[in-house]
């Protein structure tokens, strides 16, 4: 097999995410690049008598600055000599489907997490809902 040629990786640092990487680097081609991603996402603070307060956007862009650092302290020594480190902010699932619609890839590996079915039900799943609308495959990993 001569493996994918562009794979996207999107990686929120849990323990799981070296796994998630070690299978996209077993099915990438030897001359494939591997797009890693992180999703900053941000909630309002919920204070007593306000609708909620979002972050400042000099917060954001300092967080996003840490995202990327960390992005490569998590793929040095791992990745192939094609690798990008892609950051966006927003909600996971969507800004993850704007990045798949941006690079077009052959492939996207993704982690599951084990919820019940409870939690799933009231949490709902990035990785399902990136299965439902990708224009691409998806290789999920379970973790």
């Amino acid at each position: 097999m001569q493996g994918f040629q562009n794979i996207l990786v999107p990686v929120d640092f849990s323990e799981d995410s070296a796994n998630v990487l070690e299978t996209a680097l077993s099915v990438l081609a030897a001359d494939g690049t591997l797009s890693l991603l992180h999703v900053v996402e941000y909630l309002p603070a919920v204070t007593e008598g306000t609708f909620g307060i979002y972050p400042h956007r000099k917060d954001i862009e300092s967080i996003k600055k840490l995202s990327l650092e960390r992005l490569k302290q998590f793929a040095e020594g791992r990745g192939p000599s094609k690798l990008e480190m892609l950051v966006r902010e927003g909600k996971p699932a969507y800004a993850i489907l704007d990045v798949i619609r941006e690079l077009n890839p052959d492939l996207v590996v993704m982690g599951t997490h084990g919820r019940s079915k409870l939690d799933h039900f009231l949490i709902g799943s990035v990785t399902e809902r990136v299965i439902r609308k990708a224009t691409c495959s998806v290789l999920t990993v379970r973790t």
